[in-house]
């Protein structure tokens, strides 16, 4: 009789075997071992296929399928945290007395009135505030520059940016790459709601991030890349931060715009886990012949069965400006964070299955662009969302 005990580790099969006799004794000291690596997913064969450029900072910035498995380690180590507050890094801190009374070393950059630490949507703000004659300063820790994937909004909100001496209209127009209307509201066969101006307008990220940050430029802002934020210590008249380049910067005000994972934010919360999390998947494909409206949320079914969870699935649809035959579709559940919740890639799995439905399309008649994804916790009873 043989023995067959499988086990899986790092991704690959291992098969051992051993020889025993009818009544349970070993007879032979041979083991055979075999190893085969498991069949990649659907997800991991598209995603290896595309070709990817840089990846940018901020959600969805990220397009390859090693940066997929890195943020859903992340969402994992999440799903498994225990609940209340952890140990986290204390970024600031707080010293009794003035800042001339201390030390700032021989690497101090300037002081400023305002320090803007995350440049991705940061830079929109240190902008505006540049052009109304405040000294500032954006910290990033990757360049500044805008995804690839279109980011969609309306020209209400366009129009506020020239408000706040952000853009001019030129450049406005300039950075558009879609539009399109109208715009459909639906839920499980419950009939659709169609606006118009809701979401209508795709922008590249690129250009605009692009042309805010040369704009702050001109305004005196000072940029400082490839700098990540080591500390914050708060006198009582200056708040001093020291850089992982070593660099020193001291300000009136520090505003916190790392997004989701700043460990500004983590401080504040003390490393408590999410209430609940967004799960966002998606694509940017070429070969869609309907493409003159959006969706700006659908939903098709209300629980479907994903991994080990119960979801509900949410959609999003908008033509991309690439080209006439390009569509970018969204789909995103809320759910709890916990051990069966499922994986960004398991919602890929799903998605690649519902999408070419949902569109009336093959997925066999696409070319998948782009693959996008990301995750946005939230939090019950926070002043801090």
């Amino acid at each position: 009789m043989v023995v067959l005990q499988i086990h899986q580790f790092n991704g690959f099969v291992s098969s051992v075997s051993r020889a025993q006799t009818n009544q349970g004794r070993r007879r032979a000291s041979t083991t055979v071992c075999v190893q085969t690596q498991l069949a990649p997913s659907l997800t991991q064969k598209i995603m290896e296929s595309i070709s990817v450029g840089g990846e940018a900072g901020g959600a969805g910035g990220a397009y390859s399928y090693n940066a997929l498995k890195r943020l859903d380690n992340i969402w994992s180590n999440i799903c498994t945290q225990p609940t209340g507050p952890q140990e986290t890094q204390q970024i600031v801190s707080r010293v009794s007395g003035f800042s001339q009374d201390y030390s700032m070393g021989n690497n101090l950059v300037g002081t400023f009135d305002i320090v803007v630490c995350g440049g991705t949507l940061g830079i929109f703000l240190a902008t505006a505030l540049c052009a109304k004659g405040l000294r500032v300063a954006v910290v990033e820790r990757n360049a500044i520059k805008g995804r690839d994937q279109e980011w969609n909004i309306s020209r209400k909100e366009m129009k506020e940016l020239t408000e706040v001496g952000v853009l001019t209209e030129d450049e406005i127009e300039e950075v558009i790459a879609a539009k399109f209307n109208p715009n459909r509201c639906g839920f499980e066969n419950l009939g659709d709601i169609w606006v118009e101006d809701i979401l209508n307008l795709g922008v590249s990220p690129a250009k605009l991030v692009e042309t805010v940050k040369q704009r702050f430029i001109s305004l005196g802002g000072v940029i400082l890349e490839d700098s990540s934020l080591s500390s914050i210590v708060i006198y009582n008249d200056l708040a001093v931060m020291q850089l992982s380049k070593g660099d020193t910067l001291s300000s009136r005000l520090v505003i916190d715009a790392m997004g989701n994972f700043s460990p500004i934010l983590k401080q504040i919360k003390r490393g408590r886990k999410p209430d609940g999390m967004c799960l966002v998947v998606g694509s940017c494909a070429h070969g869609f012949k309907e493409n003159s409206s959006s969706d700006v949320i659908y939903s098709s079914s209300s629980v479907t069965r994903v991994a080990d969870s119960n979801v509900q699935l949410f959609w999003e649809a908008f033509p991309a400006g690439s080209g006439p035959l390009d569509r970018t579709t969204y789909m995103f559940t809320y759910t709890e964070p916990q051990s069966t919740s499922p994986s960004l890639e398991d919602l890929l799995e799903e998605y690649w299955k519902l999408m070419p439905k949902y569109q009336g399309v093959s997925l066999d008649e696409l070319e998948i662009l782009r693959v996008v994804y990301g995750i946005f916790p939230t939090y019950r009873n926070s002043f801090v969302q």
